[in-house]
C-alpha cells in the first residue's frame, strides 16, 4: 500500500500538503505552485504523485525547464576510456517540455550520458522522467560519485531487487516498489549529504555520505549511508563536488522539470521536503 493516496487539482495546488508546511518555516508559496500543463499523470490508483509538476522554490537552480540544454553537457568517460571525446549534445527537446534520450545517431548506436556542467556538494533535487509504454524502458539518475537511482518498468514486482525501479543499484533495493504504470510522468525527490572527504582524498570514517528518495512521494531509502561503493562505477573518483548524471541506455526516457536546491552554503535556507511525509522527522537525521 502506498503511503500517499492524494487529489489535488491545479485549481488548488495546496491540497496535498499537511498543515505542517505552514509551521515548518518554510514558504508556502515558495513550494506550492504546479506548473498547470505538467500536473496530469496519474497512478493506478487515481492518484497524482504530490510532486508532479512542482515548481523550483526561489534560489533554487533551474537544471531543465523544456527548452535548452544550457545546464548540461555530454558526460566524459575519459577516466575509464581516453578515446571518449563527446562535444555535441545528442538528445532530443520534445513536447516543448522535456528532453528525450537520443541512443542512435544516423542509424548507429551512440552511447551517451548527459552531466551538470555545474558540480554540488549537498543538496535536494526533484526531476521527472517517463519511462516508455513499450519494453523495459532503462535509464537511471546518477548522484555523488556515479550512484545510480536505477529507472527500469518493474511495477509488477512486488519485491523489488538491486537492479530494479528505485534501486540504488547494486548497492540497495527500494523499501517498497513505487513505480508507476508504463507511459506515466513519475516523480523522484533526493537529497544528497555529500561524503566528507580526508586529506589523502579518501572518505573519512564518519564522513560516508548519506541519502533520502521518494519515488512518486512515497520513501523508499531513509537516510541511507553510502558507506559501500560496489557497483560497476566504484573506480570513479570520490569527490566532495559532483555533477548530477542522466544515463543512457537504449531506450527513449524522457525528462523534464529538474531543479536542485544546493543545501551546501547555507542549509536553513533551504526548503524543508520533509513535509511532503506523513512524519514530522527530517529526511537526513
Amino acid at each position: 500500500m502506498r503511503p500517499f493516496n492524494l487529489e489535488y487539482s491545479t485549481l488548488n495546488p495546496f491540497s496535498f500538503f499537511t498543515s505542517s508546511l505552514f509551521t515548518s518555516g518554510c514558504l508556502a508559496s515558495a513550494l506550492c505552485f504546479v506548473h498547470p500543463t505538467l500536473a496530469t499523470a496519474k497512478d493506478a490508483s487515481g492518484s497524482v504523485p504530490p510532486t508532479l509538476g512542482l515548481a523550483p522554490p526561489p534560489g533554487a537552480t533551474v537544471l531543465f525547464d523544456g527548452s535548452n540544454f544550457d545546464a548540461w553537457k555530454p558526460f566524459s568517460f575519459q577516466w575509464i576510456n581516453p578515446n571518449d571525446d563527446q562535444k555535441e549534445i545528442q538528445w532530443k527537446l520534445v513536447d516543448g517540455e522535456a528532453m528525450q534520450i537520443a541512443f542512435e545517431v544516423e542509424g548507429k548506436r551512440r552511447k551517451q550520458f548527459l552531466c551538470t556542467k555545474e558540480k554540488f556538494g549537498d543538496y535536494r533535487l526533484h526531476l521527472e522522467f517517463q519511462l516508455p509504454k513499450e519494453g523495459d524502458g532503462n535509464s537511471g539518475v546518477f548522484f555523488g560519485p556515479l550512484y545510480e537511482l536505477q529507472l527500469l518498468n518493474r511495477l509488477e514486482k512486488e519485491s523489488p531487487g538491486l537492479g530494479d525501479c528505485g534501486a540504488i543499484y547494486q548497492i540497495r533495493i527500494p523499501d517498497v516498489n513505487a513505480a508507476l504504470p508504463r507511459g506515466e510522468w513519475q516523480t523522484i525527490d533526493l537529497e544528497y549529504q555529500a561524503a566528507q572527504i580526508g586529506a589523502n582524498g579518501f572518505m573519512t570514517e564518519k564522513g560516508a555520505a548519506r541519502v533520502t528518495v521518494r519515488l512518486n512521494g512515497t520513501l523508499i531509502h531513509d537516510d541511507f549511508k553510502l558507506a559501500l561503493r560496489r557497483n560497476k562505477y566504484a573506480a570513479f573518483p570520490e569527490e566532495p563536488l559532483s555533477p548530477i548524471v542522466l544515463q543512457e541506455h537504449g531506450s527513449p526516457v524522457k525528462f523534464r522539470n529538474i531543479w536542485i536546491v544546493n543545501q551546501s552554503p547555507s542549509k536553513e535556507a533551504a526548503p524543508n521536503m520533509s513535509t511532503l511525509s506523513t512524519s514530522e522527522e527530517p529526511l537526513l537525521k
